[in-house]
């Protein structure tokens, strides 16, 4: 038995494996066994993805992001697993890929060329095991069988997120229901086309070089100044036109954007300067003045235009800093006025969070206060990458690539956090009952915290806590209908509930 046969029926074991833990089943233990299941068949029939380095980062990212979901079971731990799937996926094509966002794109290419990939494959041996047994039929299989392989995932997500044309779909198949057509049958079949979408692209990788990898060979950390190609002197009365311009060929040029930039960091310090020590008088030091209209805008409108002027901060350091420039022996007050202009603007972001906070303080915690703190902790990190690229000369593919590990982590971390019952306990711990928003905890947030709220109300009987708001969540059961659907969360709430 040759390998490509070997991995053929690993994606039928795959396949049969995932239909039976996913069939009727809630988001769970499944996930983890699945994953394992799939490294470990892959690891066995391509060993070569042991030696390649964000391979390995990237599996061990999958698996913690599959715990996350057996222990907090939210939407954010379900978004990191399958983001980080995706590089698994992409950085399991080419041992020569490092690029984390060229892995995160040829994983979801290869989601669909996966599939591709086997079904030539599989061609490819019947045409040589039948060489001399020609079939009419033969052609209409080739070209129909592609094109359901391609449906199938589409029809998958359509039906789990529509309900009336699940009905439909259930409907149609009641009209063949002689032939035995059941809708469980349809759904079986259909989840495993599903298991063998994401597993053939991590079996049947590519057998050529992509482009992608090519692109990526050019990149490099350290920036390499670019000197300008000496021209041929033309002859008398000729003229030479270039295709393109030649990058501050005249000298006069880099000292003209020289001096451009400094009038422009030194413009942009004092204007920010002004603005931090606004910030310092009225935010850092005198919070308990402000007044409750004062603080949402601060958090609904002030924080944003500051957290997208932070961005554009970093265009301009961007901009001046993208060719010689960094290489002029003069330049002597470039560099320290960018590096000021950066440590301001991580001033700036310190300030974003103080006004976060002090919201958190009056009006309690909410996932959109959580994300502003993640937000602008990538930000400084972003500032400090900035500022590792003014001073040691670095390229923009390092800092795409520095910047994209730390969004790919801080998305893992997100998801590693049950936020619905920790946003729960700080505000029923935090504020008194009447200043609870108790909508939010309700309606908004997930059922998850039901238990949280039930000790509350039982622990407060004699206070307006407004418990009635949340009666509607005490026949919340046991989302867990068997062994394959277990997490902690669903079981800790079922278990407080009780």
């Amino acid at each position: 038995m040759n390998n490509h046969h070997k991995k053929t029926i690993a994606i039928l074991v795959l396949a049969v494996t995932y239909a039976v833990l996913f069939y009727k089943g809630q988001m769970g233990v499944n996930l983890l066994i699945f994953d394992g299941l799939l490294l470990t068949l892959a690891l066995w029939l391509r060993p070569e993805l042991g030696k390649h380095r964000p391979f390995v980062w990237s599996v061990a990212g999958l698996l913690f992001s599959a715990a996350s979901v057996v222990v907090v079971n939210t939407n954010l731990s379900l978004l990191a697993h399958h983001a980080t799937y995706l590089l698994v996926l992409g950085f399991a094509q080419a041992r020569e890929l490092r690029f984390i966002w060229f892995g995160l794109l040829l994983g979801g290419m290869s989601l669909f060329a996966g599939p591709l990939r086997w079904w030539r494959s599989q061609r490819a041996s019947l045409t040589q095991r039948s060489a001399d047994k020609k079939s009419t039929l033969s052609p209409w299989l080739k070209q129909v069988a592609l094109p359901l392989l391609i449906a199938a995932p589409f029809l998958f997500f359509y039906l789990t997120g529509n309900g009336q044309f699940t009905k439909v779909v259930s409907g149609f198949f009641d009209l063949f229901s002689g032939f035995n057509i059941s809708p469980t049958t349809f759904w079986v079949i259909l989840l495993m086309l599903v298991a063998g979408f994401l597993s053939a692209g991590l079996l049947f990788p590519a057998t050529k070089e992509f482009v992608l990898v090519k692109i990526q060979s050019g990149f490099r950390d350290d920036l390499v100044r670019s000197r300008p190609e000496r021209q041929a002197v033309p002859p008398p009365g000729e003229t030479v036109f270039h295709s393109r311009p030649q990058a501050h060929a005249n000298p006069m040029a880099l000292r003209y954007e020289y001096r451009q930039s400094v009038i422009t960091f030194g413009l942009l310090n004092v204007l920010l300067a002004a603005v931090n020590l606004t910030d310092l008088r009225y935010v850092w030091l005198n919070a308990s003045e402000l007044s409750a209209s004062t603080l949402s805008h601060y958090v609904h409108v002030g924080t944003w235009n500051l957290v997208i002027s932070i961005f554009l901060a970093m265009a301009v350091v961007l901009f001046y800093f993208r060719g010689n420039l960094n290489f002029l022996k003069d330049a002597t007050a470039l560099p320290p006025l960018a590096r000021l202009w950066l440590a301001q603007n991580a001033v700036l972001a310190f300030s974003v969070g103080i006004r976060n906070w002090h919201y958190v303080d009056a009006y309690g915690l909410a996932m959109g206060r959580v994300y502003v703190f993640f937000v602008l902790l990538l930000m400084l990190f972003g500032l400090f990458t900035l500022w590792r690229k003014v001073g040691d000369r670095l390229t923009l593919s390092y800092l795409f690539q520095a910047n994209g590990m730390a969004v790919w982590l801080a998305l893992v971390v997100l998801g590693a956090v049950n936020w619905t019952n920790g946003i729960t306990r700080y505000n029923l711990a935090t504020q008194e009952p009447e200043e609870i928003d108790w909508y939010y905890l309700v309606d908004v947030l997930p059922a998850s915290n039901a238990f949280l709220i039930e000790a509350y109300d039982d622990a407060h009987p004699g206070e307006p806590s407004k418990g009635g708001m949340h009666r509607k969540m005490l026949p919340y059961t046991h989302r867990i209908a068997d062994w394959r659907s277990w997490n902690y969360a669903d079981w800790r709430n079922g278990r407080g509930l009780r």
